[in-house]
């Protein structure tokens, strides 16, 4: 009778301990480059390291760099200059939000029209 209520604590434990912790964490990350407007993007990785990696994998370019990593519960945006040479990012926690400061910062430090060229959420 002892041997039942001490597993029974023991699994209560465990189920407090499993309870307690993220079930699972999302990692996003986009990858640019300027030279030939290549773009890579990921999003709901286990990892940031992964989240690079495919991001970097998706580019497809030597020049490919990560301009941007995306924590759990955070949307990331890229915008670019009509030639892609001029860009901004940012991450924010709603979609609308990292889109429109993605655009204020491609504008404030590039001459030319600048658009959207990838918003998405880790959600």
């Amino acid at each position: 009778m002892r041997r039942n209520g001490v597993f029974a604590s023991a699994v209560a434990l465990i189920a407090m301990a499993a309870g307690s912790a993220p079930a699972f964490a999302d990692f996003g990350a986009i990858a640019y480059d300027s030279h030939n407007c290549a773009f890579g993007r990921s999003w709901r990785y286990d990892s940031p390291q992964r989240a690079r990696d495919v991001a970097l994998s998706q580019c497809g370019h030597p020049g490919c760099r990560v301009v941007l990593e995306v924590a759990s519960g955070q949307c990331g945006a890229v915008a670019v200059t009509p030639n892609c040479k001029g860009f901004g990012w940012a991450t924010r926690r709603t979609r609308d939000a990292a889109q429109l400061a993605a655009m204020q910062q491609c504008q404030r430090y590039n001459a030319g029209q600048c658009s959207p060229r990838i918003v998405d959420c880790n959600r």
